[in-house]
């Protein structure tokens, strides 16, 4: 299939050939009839790729302090990878279609295949052949509502929710302030709402075009005296609310809001709009300044969005989804009608030029659609890209599994050169052929079981959200690869069961990316320590504050420690050479965060060591990742987040300096090579199983407030 792509570090704007999405739980798979360009969002952002990299730094200063939080933690050659991999990476377009849905995915049985269904969604509903939608952000287009106004819904639920943020009433006046495309929307709304509206923008022949779809009044802002000819218009009072549709680094829209509204009026804002609300003017009107988000509740809810939790109507009546069922609504009503919006119609094979023409303003784009073909290979979830066969073939033959910013900067890139790299998958077509391209694997796909049948392929990596990991895990082995996943090994005791099944069964490596044993800061912590003593062990884990709409914090993911904190464990596994045998967790209570973020938990081991792990998420970013403190033999060691490690001993004290942060993961990689060629494992089974049950009943015990013993026999079935 083909996909309108976009790449920031090459400022580049390309169709690509992607192998078909999967269609997953929860969402449907729609074949795109037309897509709407949202001729300002879009373009902007082509026009931000044209930025110096110290222009969008000042754009988004947010963005900086992450990657310098980052550069504290990983050092400037990993923080550059990181930030590079973000910057030359295909990103999509577009999130506004209507299409035809071909597969339905499970728990999305409103839906059938040859539904007529608006898409919303970036990220989703791209400009794109075929799309994975969630269920949340597709409504069904009632017979009779031209499919090419369809293709506006998402655009025309912004407007929706802007309305709806004026809670406005019949006979209201409503003025709106940018006539774009939203504007021209608004203006339909408001008076499909039995509202009148009062327009505004710098073109006259926006102007005009708002009159013709019902503007009740309609100037051109560099005119003066508004406040008298609108305060003429409406009895004297003013305007009940201004909705704000602009993009512009200038105030005036600002002013004009505070000057044409009436007396505690309401002021909403949906467009990029510079915000310097002059205190006078505001405040002696007591007007009331709202956002609208989006297209409704429910936008930048993971929940929501991805996962299909709906808001029920009775707390929530409009979402981002009843917003769209009420635009299509209006549509078949003939409430609206967009047919006049539409200026330009184009074949989504020229939407490279469509596109750079739009952004060199040609001509007057208003409301622009791409029409789609519709002759797809529906099968067709595997793309090549490298023809010819691999010079000196390795033996280590790799097939990858998720290609997140993690894979991509940390694992990847230390593999090229060292291993036939030979299939690529991930959810998303345009990041499997993104990665491929880009590291040198022959082939891209959505579908990671065309790795499993392949036979030129012999390991698998696995770096997927965690409640995928053990069943990839299992079917890796039952399919005869050589596995290395990710944190975590599993999320439940069942799994680790399975896996314990599996790999009994085979006779192929399994690693688990405990990175931090192959760091050279912490084996040479390894060589201060005696062999078969018994250490008592702080390990102080700065692990950081996660939103709870992030995935990491979703219940199904098996939470924090499950999902982090085997990298410490391990550590602690190979300092000791010991494996854990008891484990007790408690943790201290802070609002709004789960009891996972921050725990205490205390593991014994089998050479008689104590092990307190601090995982603590309420610290400063700026305070080390992490420290260890060792008591034992007389010595004192400190390790401080792989940059020292001091050693006191016999009153006397010595301090080792890394020149570089580094978590072992060059080192990691080139063991995997190593183990495969080898087909001796790095970490035994034992330890593994016994890493992630420690883990697992870490929470167990958070939950009951016992301690557990730690016995591999409870993980044979």
């Amino acid at each position: 299939m083909k996909q309108l792509t976009q790449n920031i570090k090459k400022k580049s704007l390309s169709i690509e050939d992607l192998p078909v999405p999967v269609c997953k739980t929860g969402g449907v798979l729609v074949k795109t009839i037309y897509s709407a360009v949202s001729v300002g969002t879009e373009v902007m952002k082509l026009k931000n790729a044209d930025l110096s990299y110290f222009q969008m730094a000042k754009k988004k200063p947010e963005q900086v302090k992450e990657v310098i939080n980052t550069l504290t933690q990983l050092g400037p050659v990993a923080t550059y990878r990181k930030v590079m991999n973000k910057l030359d990476s295909l990103s999509p377009l577009g999130y506004s279609l209507v299409g035809e849905v071909i597969e339905v995915g499970k728990g999305a049985d409103s839906f059938k295949c040859g539904d007529i269904v608006a898409c919303g969604g970036a990220g989703y509903a791209n400009h794109s052949e075929i799309n994975f939608v969630p269920k949340n952000l597709c409504a069904i287009v009632p017979s009779g509502v031209d499919l090419k106004e369809a293709s506006f819904t998402t655009i025309a639920s912004i407007a929706m929710q802007g309305f709806r943020q004026t809670q406005s009433q019949i006979g209201e006046n409503i003025g709106v302030i940018g006539l774009g495309l939203l504007g021209q929307i608004l203006i339909q709304i408001i008076n499909a709402n039995g509202c009148r509206a009062f327009g505004f923008d710098i073109s006259k022949g926006k102007c005009n075009l708002s009159i013709e779809n019902g503007a009740y009044f309609a100037e051109i802002v560099s005119k003066t005296n508004f406040e008298e000819e609108i305060s003429s218009l409406t009895n004297g009072f003013g305007c009940d609310s201004v909705i704000i549709t602009t993009g512009t680094s200038s105030n005036d829209p600002i002013l004009l809001a505070g000057k044409i509204a009436r007396d505690k009026a309401k002021i909403v804002d949906i467009g990029i709009t510079k915000m310097d609300l002059p205190w006078d003017l505001y405040y002696h009107k007591e007007l009331d300044f709202r956002f609208s988000r989006s297209y409704g509740p429910g936008r930048y809810d993971a929940g929501y969005e991805e996962n299909g939790i709906d808001y029920p109507i009775g707390f929530v009546r409009w979402t981002e989804q009843r917003n769209m069922v009420s635009v299509l609504q209006l549509l078949k009503d003939k409430k609206i009608n967009f047919s006049t919006l539409i200026t330009h119609e184009f074949n989504f094979n020229d939407s490279e030029k469509v596109f750079l023409d739009i952004k060199e303003a040609k001509e007057e784009y208003l409301g622009v659609v791409l029409k789609y073909d519709g002759n797809i290979d529906l099968s067709l979830r595997k793309t090549s890209t490298r023809k010819k066969s691999v010079e000196n073939p390795k033996q280590v033959k790799i097939g990858a599994i998720g290609a997140g910013n993690y894979s991509s900067t940390m694992l990847l890139p230390f593999l090229s050169g060292n291993a036939d790299l030979i299939g690529i998958a991930t959810a998303t077509g345009i990041n499997a052929a993104d990665k491929a391209r880009k590291f040198g694997f022959n082939y891209a796909t959505t579908d990671y079981k065309e790795m499993l049948s392949d036979q030129n392929i012999n390991t698998i990596i696995i770096a997927t959200r965690h409640n995928q990991h053990a069943k990839m895990v299992v079917d890796a082995l039952k399919s005869g690869k050589n596995v290395y996943v990710e944190k975590p090994l599993a999320i439940s005791v069942e799994e680790l069961k399975s896996i314990s099944d599996s790999y009994s069964d085979s006779t192929r490596i399994l690693m688990v990316g405990y990175n931090r044993r192959f760091s050279s800061s912490v084996q040479f912590l390894k060589k201060q320590l005696k062999t078969n003593f018994p250490y008592s062990i702080y390990y102080q884990v700065n692990a950081g504050f996660i939103p709870m709409d992030k995935w990491y914090q979703s219940p199904e993911q098996g939470g924090r420690i499950v999902g982090e904190t085997g990298h410490f464990v391990d550590t602690v596994q190979y300092l000791l050479d010991a494996d854990p045998v008891e484990v007790y967790a408690n943790s201290t209570k802070v609002n709004g965060m789960p009891n996972q973020d921050n725990t205490f938990i205390t593991i014994k081991f089998n050479n008689g060591s104590t092990c307190v792990l601090a995982y603590l998420a309420d610290g400063d970013k700026n305070y080390s990742k992490e420290k260890i403190m060792i008591t034992g033999y007389r010595t004192n060691i400190e390790f401080d987040n792989f940059k020292t490690v001091s050693v006191y001993k016999d009153g006397k004290s010595s301090k080792k300096k890394f020149l570089t942060i580094d978590k072992g993961q060059k080192h990691e990689m080139s063991v995997l090579v190593d183990s495969v060629k080898s087909g001796n494992s790095p970490i035994s089974i034992n330890s593994l199983l016994l890493n992630t049950y420690t883990t697992i009943l870490a929470i167990e015990s958070l939950k009951t407030g016992k301690s557990y013993k730690i016995n591999i026999d409870d993980l044979s079935t």
